[in-house]
């Protein structure tokens, strides 16, 4: 089955999508091929973590392919929950399959993002708080501030660490995975990759998300992590490290 998602170019936004491939390979008995927004690139070795999901047999960029039969995957569609822990993102791309193809298949909400060990890692973060912030690059969605763990928390450097995402995303999942403590993030890419690893992690919110898009940010939270796993939403300010 080849799989285009050409909807978003965020990370987070797409990472929703990962427990539906999932349950499209299980439907289809085979991993999927699959083609994703050529703007994608800024992520440093998405394809290598994506190469990394049993679910997943190819990754291609959509401006390097001819898409030619592929089916269309995208969360623009009603938000329908079939399973009020599934995230609300997760269910629309699910939603979108059932309306406009009609595949009767399982959503895979045991989905578990797979990270290659990596050797050599120098984790200084073992007795420190691996902080995952929102990444202020040029392509942001700059509705939303950057900086708001370091802003909101202004913890004490010496107990933290903060994640540069110039580094490999393998690398910066490793950091995450391997640290005893919960990962501290806020609503961007990496710490719904976190809550698709099932690493406790604590979901910081402050003033400007307090509504989102007419929404309270607790819908902004359902919209987008499990509300089986380990996940958390807390106001930034009551963040105590």
């Amino acid at each position: 089955m080849l799989i285009q998602i050409d909807c978003t170019a965020n990370l987070g936004d797409f990472a929703n999508a990962l427990p539906v491939i999932s349950g499209l390979s299980l439907f289809d008995k085979r991993p999927i091929d699959l083609i994703i927004r050529g703007e994608m690139r800024k992520f440093n070795g998405i394809k290598e973590l994506l190469l990394q999901q049993p679910c997943i047999n190819n990754v291609e960029f959509s401006d390097e392919v001819f898409s030619h039969g592929a089916i269309k995957l995208s969360s623009w569609t009603r938000m329908d929950q079939d399973d009020k822990n599934r995230p609300v993102e997760t269910c629309r791309y699910e939603n979108w399959i059932r309306d406009n193809y009609g595949f009767d298949f399982k959503v895979d909400d045991n989905f578990e993002l797979v990270i290659n060990p990596m050797n050599g890692i120098a984790i200084e973060s073992t007795n420190k708080y691996i902080i995952g912030d929102r990444w202020n690059h040029s392509t942001i969605d700059n509705r939303r501030k950057t900086h708001v763990v370091r802003d909101g928390v202004n913890p004490d450097w010496s107990k933290v660490f903060y994640l540069n995402y110039d580094m490999s995303l393998m690398y910066n999942l490793n950091m995450i995975k391997n640290s005893p403590k919960p990962f501290i993030s806020t609503f961007t890419g990496i710490g719904i990759l976190a809550d698709l690893m099932n690493k406790e992690t604590i979901v910081c919110w402050d003033e400007d998300m307090r509504m989102w898009d007419g929404h309270p940010v607790e819908f902004d939270f359902i919209r987008h992590y499990y509300g089986d796993r380990k996940s958390k939403l807390v106001y930034v300010k009551d963040v105590v490290l």
